[in-house]
């Protein structure tokens, strides 16, 4: 006799380290296309906030990519928000890299 499935519909929270990633990664996305966006419209001659700000974007990556990582430790929580955030972290890291070889390659 096959034995009988038990489904439990329990709702799982989200991790707080989950959420912070994924709000640090999506800010961090959106400053990356904002100062892209900038930089295109002044056609390259932006000031020197434009780099204050990209500081700030990378620190925001690096920091969600962090608590993304972190946030699979918790037990019985949702991880939904923890992969979000660590994808669009490792993406916004990606970009930023780019950024900044390509700056360091034209000096």
């Amino acid at each position: 006799m096959a034995k009988r499935q038990v489904y439990s519909f329990e709702e799982k929270k989200y991790s707080a380290n989950g959420v912070a990633s994924a709000v640090l990664g999506v800010l961090s996305v959106l400053v990356l296309a904002a100062l892209l966006g900038i930089s295109f419209l002044m056609k390259g001659l932006a000031n020197t906030w434009i780099g204050a700000a990209g500081f700030t974007g990378i620190v925001m990556a690096c920091c969600g990519l962090g608590y993304g990582l972190t946030s699979f430790k918790d037990e019985c929580k949702s991880y939904l928000c923890s992969k979000l955030g660590t994808i669009l972290s490792t993406v916004a890291v990606a970009g930023w890299f780019f950024i900044v070889c390509l700056g360091l390659a034209a000096r």
